[in-house]
């Protein structure tokens, strides 16, 4: 077995075995047993975790119409479901391997697609950034400042991936494997940073990121707790942010430890808070990496360029 992925099924073991001490192991089980809609809260929570996934494929899809990239939906669709499984990578990097994958079964170029992939992950950092932002005053004063520094940083590193200094941006550590290619992605990345696709994208990406805020109120109140949707969501997203910042495979222990910490702020009790965080968990990032890995099996099974009809338009010389 290969370690990264050892070290990540202890390091998930870890997070899950440390939210239920946290939250103690008897009452933790009590409140299960003791909470039967909280399974029909969790029911629903997956449902919203799946709009989050369709609405993000409505953004992929247009950003690869942006690019000029028409494929068919038998390959975008299971391509996008398989980066789904790469949020487990750090920094969530790997899902440049979409790209690769549109090369091996479309024989669309990587630096063609990879603006998308880029695009998609900076107008996620935006989005979650304005959610959290909009529960300011709950959150703490750091956790505030560092939402309002990421928002700031992700607008910046856009505009200078999209300028002609955006080569600078390719000598970070986490882009530097890909620096060919995006090297080569210039014009693209141009071309999604215009107001209206910007606009567009991170609308999508904030109705996708507050479907995951509902989820995790509908699974507190499924508990028999209470706490205000206004609160969920900006909890959701800070939760989100402290994890991509941490930059563990799926936000790892920054996650967890961040939401547990804000929704005791918010007049959880210990116990519910540490389920509330499981449940989210396992609605949300587990349901998506469980989707990803079925989809990337899928892709391995097919082979690579099967007659999928792609094709490139090309701007008039």
């Amino acid at each position: 077995m290969n370690n990264k992925w050892l070290l990540l099924g202890f390091l998930t073991a870890a997070v899950f075995g440390g939210l239920v001490a946290y939250g103690d192991f008897r009452q933790v089980g009590q409140m299960l047993v003791n909470s039967p809609s909280a399974y029909g809260a969790f029911a629903l929570a997956a449902g919203l975790a799946l709009l989050n996934y369709a609405v993000r494929f409505l953004r992929w899809s247009m950003y690869l119409r942006a690019l000029s990239i028409y494929v068919p939906l038998r390959v975008s669709l299971p391509v996008f479901l398989a980066g789904l499984a790469l949020a487990i990578t750090p920094g969530k990097v790997g899902e440049l391997l979409k790209s690769v994958w549109l090369d091996q079964r479309s024989g669309v170029p990587v630096a063609t697609s990879a603006p998308a992939v880029v695009m998609e992950r900076l107008t996620d950092v935006i989005s979650v950034a304005l959610l959290g932002l909009t529960g300011v005053l709950l959150l703490p004063p750091a956790m505030a400042i560092v939402i309002g520094a990421v928002l700031v940083a992700g607008i910046a590193l856009g505009l200078l991936a999209a300028s002609r200094y955006g080569t600078m941006a390719l000598r970070l550590p986490v882009l530097r494997k890909w620096q060919e290619p995006l090297a080569q992605s210039q014009e693209g990345l141009q071309r999604l940073m215009s107001p209206r696709l910007l606009t567009a994208a991170v609308t999508l990406g904030a109705l996708a990121w507050a479907a995951e805020g509902v989820a995790l109120w509908v699974i507190i109140v499924g508990l028999g707790d209470s706490i205000a949707l206004g609160v969920a969501l900006p909890i959701s997203a800070a939760a989100a942010l402290v994890g991509a910042v941490t930059a563990l495979p799926g936000g790892l222990v920054g996650f967890e430890g961040s939401m547990v910490a804000l929704l005791g702020q918010a007049g959880l009790s210990a116990t519910a808070a540490a389920v509330a965080t499981l449940l989210t968990r396992l609605a949300t990032l587990w349901l998506a990496v469980l989707i990803g890995l079925a989809a990337w099996l899928w892709l391995t099974r097919t082979g690579r360029r099967p007659d999928s009809g792609t094709e490139i338009a090309h701007e008039p010389d």
